[in-house]
């Protein structure tokens, strides 16, 4: 029999019952503070009666005060009855939440069940059955994930190479040739991953910064959010293809702040500044200058991140100022001041009843 592998992607996620995680892609993040976290996965239909289970096997990262606990079953059907005679299907009793948990648990607690305690690479060796049915619990406060999710139906590779006297399932040499069949089928893995890690969409953060520094954009020292990256290097082509112009930069402040600035060329609103006897404060610098206005507060530091990233994309001898934009306060048709309410200008300084000025300080409007 040929190798069959179930991969525990999102599709089949979104069928499964969660409870406590939460489901990014194909991963599961430990998120409840009651510290109960459990999944039962959509039941893996082998199209086989008496089919022959072979490896459970998870990403697991969490920390030693959770314990872990894996439920496996395998069925011929996937109906069950109750002390009645009503019949309900396996799948939706799992899904749903209305059902104590104990009464979830009964599924796996027929013949053939399994338990299995802190594990996460499990030999399902003598579950029989069309279907297979699989639950994780996960009790205790921490942070942890569950990724790659992976179902191997025969198990072993290499029982079908020695003579029928060998091939004794779930027995020592069968387990013993286990071993080397789950490094074989781990490799196999990691190699058809391999152009995952050139999507950006799912690859590790970490290769992001590589990906945009070959795209010749430069967005170190940990300024940006992970989504904004991979946006970054999704759009870098495009963004390369019109570096220097005004649109690309309200591009690239749309993905850093998530808001629509505005962006003024000296060289062009000098005439109407000048005509309209507006305050020439944003003309600071010369023609090349150019100011944004933003909204979003930002510290020294992410502000110096922000044009160092931008002057990436910039017009060649333009100078970069952003400006950050106060709030003002509007009053509607609804609203009253009384007679102790002050609506304050712009204003230098203030000063409290406790301070004083001494004659050598000047005020200058």
């Amino acid at each position: 029999m040929p190798q069959i592998t179930y991969t525990i992607k999102k599709n089949r996620l979104d069928e499964s019952y969660i409870s406590g995680f939460t489901q990014s892609g194909d991963a599961l993040y430990f998120n409840d503070d009651t510290g109960i976290h459990r999944l039962y996965i959509d039941a893996i239909d082998s199209a086989t009666e008496d089919a022959e289970w072979g490896r459970l096997s998870f990403s697991l990262d969490m920390n030693e005060n959770i314990s872990l606990y894996v439920y496996a079953a395998a069925y011929n059907y996937d109906t069950w009855y109750d002390d009645d005679g009503n019949t309900f299907d396996l799948m939706s009793v799992l899904r749903s939440d209305t059902m104590p948990d104990e009464e979830k648990k009964k599924i796996f607690s027929g013949d053939g069940a399994k338990r299995f305690v802190g594990k996460n690479d499990i030999l399902l060796y003598g579950l029989k059955g069309r279907y297979l049915f699989i639950a994780i619990e996960a009790l205790g406060m921490g942070e942890g994930s569950i990724k790659r999710l992976r179902i191997d139906q025969k198990g072993d590779n290499f029982m079908d190479a020695f003579p029928g006297v060998y091939r004794e399932r779930d027995g020592f040499f069968h387990r013993f040739l286990s071993v080397f069949s789950s490094i074989y089928n781990d490799t196999a893995h990691e190699i058809e991953r391999l152009p995952d890690l050139l999507n950006p969409d799912i690859c590790p953060v970490e290769c992001l910064p590589i990906y945009a520094q070959w795209l010749g954009i430069d967005f170190s020292g940990d300024f940006l959010s992970e989504e904004a990256q991979r946006v970054f290097v999704k759009e870098a082509y495009s963004l390369n293809r019109i570096k220097g112009t005004k649109e690309c930069l309200l591009r690239v402040l749309k993905i850093v702040l998530d808001e629509d600035v505005i962006i003024l060329e000296n060289n062009m609103i000098q005439s109407y500044i000048e005509k309209e006897g507006i305050s020439d404060s944003l003309l600071a610098g010369g023609i090349y200058d150019v100011n944004i206005l933003i909204r979003t507060p930002l510290s020294d530091n992410d502000r110096h991140q922000l044009l160092y990233l931008l002057e990436q994309f910039a017009p060649i001898r333009s100078r970069l100022h952003l400006i950050p934009l106060k709030d003002t306060p509007v009053l509607d048709t609804e609203s009253y001041l009384d007679m102790n309410a002050v609506i304050s200008g712009d204003s230098v300084g203030t000063l409290d009843g406790d301070m004083y000025i001494s004659e050598d300080v000047i005020l200058d409007e």
